[in-house]
């Protein structure tokens, strides 16, 4: 990735991604296990505001900033294309995951979903963000 950074002028805060990321996760999980199904909704509205549109009005975003506030993290700033990438990709796994549960696609729901958390978790305890590892290869495609 160091041949590809930075790829943009842009910075952000990555324990704004780290606590958005999180509450995807939970988010992702409430569906697979609780009866509340209709929450991926939640999920894929605020990646495609962060994605698409406009990162700081997401509702992920205003709640982890009041959350870092109130830990008092200090920012850790990184390059923000990938992590965009990564919110694009986050609508899309969204986006399949409502899909495959509006169609009674059982399996297919929990493989997305299982798969979609994972990934949300990784970035979220551990600072992994897969879709930022991806970024620089699609890049070069």
């Amino acid at each position: 990735m160091s041949a590809m950074c930075p790829v943009s002028f842009q910075r952000i805060d990555e324990n704004l991604a780290r606590l958005n990321a999180a509450q995807a996760a939970v988010l992702v999980l409430l569906h697979l296990f609780s009866p509340w199904k209709w929450i991926i909704l939640i999920v894929a509205a605020d990646f495609c505001i962060r994605g698409f549109w406009q990162p700081q009005r997401s509702l992920f975003t205003l709640i982890s900033r009041r959350v870092a506030a109130l830990m008092r993290l200090k920012p850790v700033f990184v390059d923000a294309a990938p992590k965009l990438f990564a919110a694009r990709l986050g609508f899309f796994f969204s986006f399949l995951l409502t899909a495959a549960w509006l169609l009674h696609q059982t399996a297919a729901t929990w493989i997305i979903g299982l798969l979609f958390a994972a990934c949300a978790l990784m970035e979220a305890a551990f600072r992994f963000c897969v879709a930022c590892r991806m970024y620089p290869l699609v890049c070069k495609m």
